[in-house]
């Protein structure tokens, strides 16, 4: 019998941790090599954005003069949309500009996309500033 409700337990804290949208994202941002010297010195804005699959941002990071690599965290309180559910597909994306605001990128502006399609709960998450608008 107790075997029965510690199991009942377990399995109602795993479903509020679930429903509660415990979101976590990490990873780092780079530059590339070539564009290191276009990279602002002062005065920047790094954002990391985590777009669902219709594109639409889910959760933003803004880092203010990065040192790189940048190394970035999401979790709840950077969510726009709350309690994204665990195997949502995210596509990650990262905008360096001097404006310190968020849309579509200026010229000027660096910008990169992490490669693979992560979820909610990556790490790892490896992204290279490598266009210029």
């Amino acid at each position: 019998m107790k075997r029965a409700v510690f199991v009942l337990a377990a399995a109602m804290l795993a479903a509020c941790d679930l429903l509660a949208g415990n979101f976590r994202l990490a990873g780092t941002v780079d530059l590339d090599a070539r564009l290191r010297a276009r990279a602002p010195r002062q005065n920047a804005m790094l954002f990391v954005v985590a777009k669902n699959a219709g594109g639409v941002p889910v959760a933003v990071q803004r880092i203010v003069n990065p040192d790189f690599p940048a190394a970035f965290e999401m979790g709840p309180d950077e969510e726009l949309v709350p309690s994204i559910k665990p195997g949502t597909p995210l596509t990650v994306e990262a905008v360096l500009n001097t404006r310190g605001d968020l849309g579509e990128p200026h010229p000027g502006d660096l910008v990169g996309r992490a490669n693979a399609v992560v979820e909610p709960g990556a790490e790892g998450v490896s992204i290279v500033l490598n266009r210029a608008r």
